[in-house]
């Protein structure tokens, strides 16, 4: 069976720890925006969005089309309708996480993780996740939240693995 973990949530959710987690326990690749988005700042000293959506598309096309199971370490909150139809011609068996915090408790992470100029923003992440959650909740697989924040890895862990063998070959 072929599957990707996503993810939905705020920016500074706690997405790649869980990614690089999983990706160690499931031996499973890990494709980063996050990283492609500081190459393309590398490459031309400042950010082009333009460049950035080229590249990511382009290489998560490749992956799609190798038909690899893999961890796609980015927010689908966006960009669900985007991902979505690649993956349904892909017959991808999907496996989402959603982290869904209150913006309190997002406002502490921001803080322990010095993610100050993400503050600002705040809001809008919150109300993104908050517009996908209400038009797709029925395709998350397990929900993340203030008080299970801190087992969060372990119950990634437990929930892939009970999904894999109820969703396997």
């Amino acid at each position: 069976m072929k599957y990707i973990v996503v993810f939905a949530g705020p920016v500074g959710s706690s997405k790649t720890p869980i990614a690089n987690y999983l990706s160690s326990k499931f031996n499973l690749p890990t494709f980063n925006t996050d990283a492609i988005r500081s190459e393309v700042t590398e490459d031309f000293l400042s950010f082009s969005e333009d460049e950035f959506i080229k590249r990511r598309n382009s290489r998560l096309l490749s992956l799609f089309e190798k038909e690899d199971s893999f961890i796609l370490d980015a927010s689908i909150d966006r960009e669900w309708k985007n991902y979505q139809g690649e993956l349904l011609k892909s017959d991808f068996k999907i496996f989402t996480i959603s982290l869904d915090l209150s913006r309190d408790f997002l406002a502490k992470l921001y803080a322990a993780k010095n993610y100050s100029e993400s503050l600002k923003d705040i809001d809008r992440f919150i109300k993104d996740h908050q517009n996908f959650i209400s038009q797709y909740a029925p395709i998350v697989n397990l929900s993340i939240n203030d008080s299970n924040f801190t087992d969060r890895l372990s119950l990634s862990e437990k929930y892939l693995s009970k999904w894999l063998e109820n969703n396997g070959p």
